[in-house]
């Protein structure tokens, strides 16, 4: 077993934060396609239609600007010390 007060290495948490970050880009692409299937998607067929095609264009730029913009107002709020009371 080991130490539980042995240091973790710097490449072992480089590492880990990678891995973490590559995981919660895989459940935000897999949000966004779930998402924007449902919303956009009527019958799958052979191809997309011109309207599915925009409406899927849409919902994804849609879905990635709010997300891009939740993530920055927390940081905002983080940094201004309100991170436990976000409002």
């Amino acid at each position: 077993m080991t130490d539980p007060n042995q240091k973790v290495s710097p490449q072992l948490q480089q590492f880990i934060m990678q891995e973490q970050a590559k995981a919660q880009l895989q459940q935000t692409i897999s949000r966004l396609t779930d998402e924007c299937w449902d919303k956009c998607m009527s019958s799958p067929g052979n191809s997309l239609s011109s309207r599915e095609q925009a409406c899927l264009d849409n919902c994804a730029r849609r879905f990635l600007d709010t997300t891009q913009f939740v993530v920055k107002y927390f940081q905002s709020k983080a940094s201004q010390g309100g991170g436990d009371h976000f409002q």
